[in-house]
């Protein structure tokens, strides 16, 4: 027994033997070193595209913020802002034209009124003056001019009274005609009013023994002048009837 003892601490003493390790796998060949510097471009190659390509994507995120304002084409007409157009300008009056006959200056009504007092009024005459302005009372200028243009003199009397009536003479006259005709008048101490679309000069004289007053109406306007002598009838609206008949109202 103590034999067998003895074989069991003996037994007990003696090392285990080590477990079989496994074996470790083989190790793959190693790269030769000379094949490292292309590994590493490309691994730089890859780095850089992959770059180049983030670069692009965030650039591409900012483009509308960060491109500056378009500059206009240097072809592009600049604006060119409405302006009015000009309004057309008025033309000048048309110069009236001559009565062909004394009936022609006065309105019906008007003409009904003066032959209801018994004057008759004359035909008309076109030829050289029948009963020329005194110059001593009207300028030389006014009956000269009268002389020299077509004209219609016309003249309501009375059969039985010669000392009565109206003469009126209707001429054809430019503008500076009229203008010098007008100074004229002015100048020779005719009163002025405006009226009838123009001015109308006036001027009336005392009458005499054995005569009654006398006096002159005389306007121009639209290219005709329009003189009147009175002989102790001065006429209420005659001047103004003439005017409105022939050349219309002023402004029409």
């Amino acid at each position: 027994m103590n034999n067998d003892v003895d074989a069991l601490f003996n037994d007990l003493g003696t090392p285990e033997p080590e477990a079989a390790k496994p074996a470790a796998p083989p190790r793959p060949p190693r790269t030769p070193r000379r094949a490292l510097p292309w590994v590493i471009v490309g691994v730089v190659v890859l780095l850089l595209a992959g770059g180049g390509v983030a670069f692009a994507l965030l650039g591409q995120g900012d483009s509308d913020a960060a491109a500056p304002a378009p500059s206009p084409s240097a072809s592009a007409s600049p604006s060119v802002s409405a302006e009015p157009s000009p309004e057309p300008e008025q033309p000048a009056p048309a110069a009236a034209a001559m009565p062909a006959a004394c009936v022609e200056l006065f309105s019906p009504g008007y003409h009904a009124e003066l032959s209801s007092t018994g004057a008759v009024l004359s035909a008309g005459n076109t030829g050289p003056r029948e009963r020329p302005f005194d110059e001593n009372e009207v300028p030389a200028a006014v009956e000269s001019t009268i002389a020299s243009a077509p004209h219609l003199e016309c003249a309501w009397g009375f059969s039985d009274n010669y000392n009565v009536g109206i003469h009126t003479v209707v001429a054809k006259v430019t503008d500076e005609q009229a203008v010098q005709i007008t100074q004229a008048l002015a100048g020779a101490g005719f009163a002025s009013t405006p009226e009838l679309g123009s001015v109308r000069y006036i001027k009336q004289i005392a009458g005499e023994e054995g005569f009654g007053p006398h006096g002159y109406s005389i306007i121009a306007r639209d290219g005709l002048l329009i003189a009147t002598e009175w002989l102790d009838w001065p006429a209420s609206g005659y001047t103004a009837d003439i005017v409105n008949t022939v050349l219309g109202p002023a402004g029409a």
